[in-house]
């Protein structure tokens, strides 16, 4: 089976499994809490604050695997911005990692759908939006434009990228979103 036909198998399944994987998300898929600061940057928004998810889904995949690096499917998450005395940003984000739905109902064919993809996930924003859902799909075409710039466009597929993850948040102009995603073929 090749990794197109491996990877619509996937999506099919997590797709008819979806609703009854969410319900069924235990306390046993969670683990104990993990505290990531990111890297200090001029900018809240578009500095500290995206290398506060880049650290936390970094610290995270060290200590229990990428199966549990997506913030948006976290426990107890909160993001703590402070404004320091030289005026950089430092985020820190705390939450408990729990198991993505998808790694729930497909943990086997997830491993040879990473075969073909890139060991470094890339990230970019989208435009802030007035609503989340547009926030969200902002930040996924900035994603496919920047992976098509730095990787190819045969690697900028949303829909391919494995341990993707979006996290968005209120700012001034409505909400802003990241979307981060390791490119596959």
């Amino acid at each position: 089976m090749d990794t197109r036909s491996l990877t619509r198998l996937a999506f099919a399944a997590a797709a008819f499994f979806m609703a009854g994987a969410t319900a069924a998300m235990a306390e046993d898929d969670c683990k104990s809490a993990v505290v990531a600061e990111g890297k200090p940057a001029a900018l809240r928004d578009l500095g500290a604050y995206p290398n506060s998810l880049l650290a936390w889904r970094s610290a995270v995949k060290e200590k229990y695997g990428s199966e549990f690096n997506s913030w948006r499917y976290s426990k107890d998450a909160k993001v703590d911005c402070v404004q320091k005395d030289d005026k950089q940003w430092v985020c820190k984000r705390t939450a408990r990692p729990c198991k993505d739905v998808l790694h729930k109902v497909l943990d086997g064919a997830a491993a040879k759908i990473k075969a073909n993809c890139k060991d470094e996930p890339l990230s970019s924003y989208g435009a802030a939006k007035s609503d989340e859902k547009g926030a969200e799909e902002e930040s996924i075409s900035g994603w496919t434009i920047d992976t098509s710039k730095k990787c190819g466009k045969e690697w900028a597929e949303w829909d391919k990228a494995a341990g993707t993850d979006i996290d968005c948040h209120k700012v001034s102009a409505g909400t802003q979103c990241i979307a981060v995603g390791e490119p596959c073929k």
